[in-house]
C-alpha cells in the first residue's frame, strides 16, 4: 500500500484508486493481456469484501491495464505446471484445482455483490476475464471489444459460470459461442445480451469522471451508450436453425446438410475442437436450463477435477500454449469416438464441492 496516499494501493497486479466514492480496480498485468493470476484472484476477492461495509465505497469500476485486454482468462501456464505435477504423483489433486476454486468463488462474489460494479471491457475479454466482468451489474463493451469462451479450443470446458449466461443469450447464439469457441465484436455482444452499453475507449475518462460526480450509473451509461460502428456479423437465424437442436449429433447434421459457406466452416470448426469438450459443454448448455447461478458454477468445479484427470486439456494447452505446435491431437480422435455416457459421468459428484474448498485471503 502507498502510505504517502492511502486512497491509492495495490499489490502491481492489482491497482486501486479512489476517485471520490468511486474505487477503481485496474487488472495489471499487460505483458500477458491481465490474465488472471491466483494473487490477483486474492487480492480481488479480499479487497471487495472489505468494501462491502465500507460506507466511504459506493461502487466499483473495473478496468484492464493498457489498451490490449480487459482481462484474456485464467494463468493457464500455471494451471498447467501444477496439473503435471498432479500427473506425476507429486501433489493432490487438491492443489492444481485450487485455482480454479477461488477463481470460481471470486465470480459467486461479483455475482451476488451488493454495491453496482461496471465492468469496462476494453480488448479481449475471455474465459476468466469475463467470468468476472459476467457478474456486474454494468457491463460496457467498447469499439476495441472481443469476447469469447475459447475453452473447447484447448480441450477444456466453458467455464467460470459462463454457460449461466450464455444460456441467455437470444436465438442459441450461446450454443454456438460455447460449443465453437469463436469470438465476437461489441455489435453481437450487445445483440446476445452479453453486454448492455457500448461506450467507446476514447471516452473511459469522461465516463469515470461522469460516474464520480455521482448520479444513477445506469442514466450515466445510456447518455454516453452509441450505436458500434462495427455492424454485427452473427448470421442469428441460421444459428437459431442450425443449434437449436440440443443433441449435438443433430447441430452436426443440420451444419452439414446446409450447404452455406458459414455452415460449412462452422462444421469444420467444430470438428477441430476437442471433442470430449465439445460434448461436455454441450451436456452443460442442456442440463442448465432453469439452474441458478451458483448451481451452474458448482457443476463447473465438478467439470474441473474430471478434466484434471483426463488427457484432452493438457493436451490442448501443450499445443497452443506451451509448444505452440497448434497441432493437438485429440482423445478420441472423433465426435463420434466419445459415447454420450462417458461425458455424463463428467458431471457425477466427486466428493470435493466448491463450498468444501479453503479460501486464502490476500
Amino acid at each position: 500500500m502507498n502510505q504517502e496516499n492511502p486512497q491509492d494501493y495495490g499489490d502491481g497486479e492489482v491497482l486501486i484508486e479512489m476517485r471520490g466514492s468511486l474505487a477503481c480496480v485496474t487488472l495489471n498485468r499487460p505483458r500477458a493481456l491481465n490474465a488472471l493470476s491466483l494473487e490477483m484472484i486474492r487480492t480481488l476477492a479480499s479487497t471487495l469484501k472489505r468494501w462491502e461495509n465500507d460506507k466511504k465505497v459506493a461502487a466499483v469500476f473495473i478496468k484492464g491495464a493498457g489498451d490490449r485486454a480487459f482481462s484474456s482468462g485464467g494463468d493457464v501456464k500455471t494451471f498447467y505446471s501444477s496439473g503435471m505435477s498432479f500427473r506425476r504423483g507429486e501433489v493432490g489433486h487438491k492443489v492444481p484445482v485450487q485455482y480454479f476454486a477461488e477463481e470460481y468463488s471470486l465470480d459467486k462474489q461479483v455475482f451476488h455483490y451488493p454495491k453496482p460494479i461496471i465492468a469496462f471491457m476494453n480488448g479481449i475479454t475471455m474465459g476468466g476475464g469475463y467470468g468476472i466482468a459476467a457478474g456486474c451489474r454494468y457491463r460496457v463493451a467498447t469499439d476495441r471489444t472481443v469476447f469469447a469462451m475459447p475453452e473447447v479450443k484447448i480441450g477444456f470446458f466453458p467455464d467460470v459460470g459462463s454457460i449461466y449466461h450464455l444460456r441467455k443469450c437470444p436465438s442459441h447464439v450461446g450454443w454456438y459461442l460455447a460449443l465453437t469457441g469463436n469470438s465476437i465484436g461489441p455489435a453481437d455482444m450487445l445483440n446476445a445480451r452479453l453486454a448492455e452499453y457500448h461506450v467507446p475507449v476514447a471516452l473511459e475518462a469522461e465516463l469515470i469522471g461522469d460516474i464520480e460526480r455521482g448520479g444513477d450509473i445506469g442514466e450515466i451509461l445510456k447518455k454516453m451508450h452509441v450505436k458500434p460502428l462495427q455492424s454485427a456479423e452473427l448470421p442469428v437465424k441460421t444459428i437459431d436453425k442450425l443449434f437449436s437442436h440440443e443433441n449435438l449429433s443433430a447441430v452436426l447434421s443440420s451444419l452439414a446438410k446446409d450447404g452455406s459457406d458459414w455452415a460449412r466452416q462452422t462444421f469444420e470448426h467444430l470438428n477441430q475442437r476437442s471433442r470430449t469438450s465439445v460434448l461436455v459443454a454441450s451436456e452443460q448448455l442442456r442440463r442448465s436450463e432453469g439452474q441458478s447461478f451458483d448451481e451452474v458454477i458448482a457443476t463447473d468445479f465438478v467439470l474441473v477435477q474430471r478434466f484434471l484427470q483426463g488427457f484432452d486439456m493438457f493436451e490442448g494447452i501443450r499445443a497452443a500454449i506451451i509448444e505452440k505446435d497448434h497441432a493437438p491431437r485429440w482423445e478420441p480422435a472423433y465426435l463420434s469416438e466419445m459415447e454420450i455416457h462417458k461425458i455424463k459421468e463428467y458431471f457425477n459428484p466427486t466428493g470435493y464441492d466448491l463450498k468444501d474448498v479453503q479460501i486464502f485471503e490476500s
